[in-house]
C-alpha cells in the first residue's frame, strides 16, 4: 500500500517545491544583516505563525550577508532567504514589500528595527505594534496577536492586529530559544538589490533631567528631527517652562533620554495639561501613550508627518529654531 508523503514533507519543510514568487507569507527582516541568536529566534517564531497560516517563512538579510548565513536561517525555519547589499531605508522596504503582499513582517527590537517598523506598517496600510514580547495567531480570525509588555514589563496586553500586513517589532530576548533542524530545505536568493549605509546619529552627552514625566503638567518631548544641537535647546526650554523633558524612541536610540523619559506604550503613558512635541514625526505606539494629554502642540517641519493628524495645534517649522525663538521670547 502506497502513501503520499507530500503533505508531511510540506509541514516539515522538506518538500520538493519551494515558495513561489516570494509573496504573501510571514517575513522576518534583519536590516543590519545580522544572523545572531535573536534573528534565529524570530525566524522560529515566524515558522510557528506560518504553519498556522499555511504559508511560508521568508527572511530578508541585508548588509551583504552570504549564502552560509542563508543556510543557517533555513535550518532555523525559513523557507526562502533573500539577500541584499547595504542597509535599507524606510523607502527601500516600502518598495520591496509593496509588490510582495506579506501577511506579516517581523523586525527585531534593535535600533534600526525600532526606527523602520512603525513607518513601514503605516506606509503599507497595515497594523503596527512597536514592541511585542511574543506573538500568536487568533484561531478564529487568523490575525496575528501581539503580546505587548505594559506596566514596566510586569504584565502583557494582547493586541489583535486587524489590518494586514501585521508589522511587529519583537523583543527577541523574550522569545523561545532558536532551533536548528538540519533536515530542512529551502532557497537562498540573491536579490540584486544594493542599498545605502546605515544612518548615524551622534549620542548627546547631556545631564539627566530630574522632573518626572508621569506627573508633570507640562512635558516637552524631543524627536530625531531636532538633531543633536537642537536637543540642548529642548532641554533648556523644558527647564524654562518648568516642565519635564521627554522624548520618543528615536531620542532614546540617540542617547538623549533614558528609559524613564520615554513616551511610548513600551515606556511611559502620560497625561499632561500641555504636551509640546519638538521634531517628533509620530508613531502609533507614541500616539497611544499621549491620548490623555489635554493639549498637544506639534512642531514639525513636515506637514505630512503622522503627528499632524492628532495634534491640537501644528506649527510647521524647524523645531530647533522654533524652540530657540521661544526661549529668546521668554528671555532665557
Amino acid at each position: 500500500m502506497g502513501m503520499d508523503l507530500s503533505y508531511l514533507e510540506a509541514l516539515m519543510g522538506g518538500g520538493s517545491q519551494g515558495p513561489e514568487g516570494g509573496s504573501g507569507g510571514v517575513w522576518v527582516v534583519s536590516p543590519e544583516g545580522a544572523l545572531d541568536d535573536g534573528i534565529l529566534r524570530l525566524v522560529g517564531k515566524a515558522r510557528v505563525l506560518a504553519d498556522s497560516l499555511g504559508g511560508y517563512v521568508y527572511l530578508l538579510l541585508a548588509a551583504g550577508a552570504g549564502q552560509d548565513a542563508g543556510q543557517t536561517a533555513i535550518r532555523a525555519g525559513a523557507d526562502r532567504v533573500v539577500l541584499a547589499g547595504g542597509v535599507p531605508a524606510l523607502a527601500d522596504l516600502v518598495d520591496f514589500f509593496s509588490a510582495r503582499a506579506p501577511q506579516a513582517v517581523l523586525l527585531p527590537y534593535t535600533y534600526l528595527g525600532r526606527s523602520l517598523g512603525p513607518g513601514l506598517g503605516q506606509r503599507l496600510g497595515g497594523g503596527v505594534v512597536g514592541c511585542a514580547a511574543d506573538l500568536a495567531l487568533d484561531p478564529s480570525t487568523q490575525r496575528v496577536i501581539a503580546h505587548v509588555p505594559v506596566m514596566d514589563n510586569a504584565a502583557r496586553q494582547n493586541v489583535i492586529i486587524l489590518e494586514q500586513p501585521a508589522v511587529v517589532v519583537v523583543d527577541t530576548l523574550a522569545l523561545p530559544a532558536a532551533f536548528s533542524e538540519p533536515w530542512r530545505s529551502g532557497e537562498v536568493e540573491e536579490s540584486g538589490l544594493t542599498w545605502g549605509a546605515a544612518p548615524a546619529y551622534l549620542a548627546a552627552d547631556l545631564p539627566a533631567f530630574p522632573a518626572r514625566i508621569a506627573t508633570a503638567p507640562l512635558v516637552v518631548a524631543a524627536g530625531r528631527a531636532l538633531k543633536d544641537a537642537g536637543f540642548e535647546v529642548a532641554r533648556r526650554l523644558a527647564a524654562r517652562l518648568g516642565g519635564a523633558l521627554a522624548g520618543d524612541v528615536s531620542a532614546l536610540d540617540a542617547g538623549w533620554i533614558d528609559e524613564e523619559q520615554l513616551v511610548d506604550i513600551t515606556g511611559q503613558s502620560i497625561a499632561p495639561k500641555l504636551y509640546l512635541a519638538l521634531g517628533i514625526s509620530g508613531e502609533t505606539t507614541h500616539f497611544m501613550a499621549i491620548q490623555g494629554a489635554g493639549t498637544i502642540v506639534a512642531v514639525q517641519a513636515d506637514p505630512t508627518a503622522p503627528i499632524a493628524q492628532v495634534a491640537d495645534w501644528n506649527i510647521f517649522a524647524d523645531p530647533a529654531q522654533f524652540a530657540q525663538a521661544l526661549l529668546d521670547k521668554l528671555g532665557a
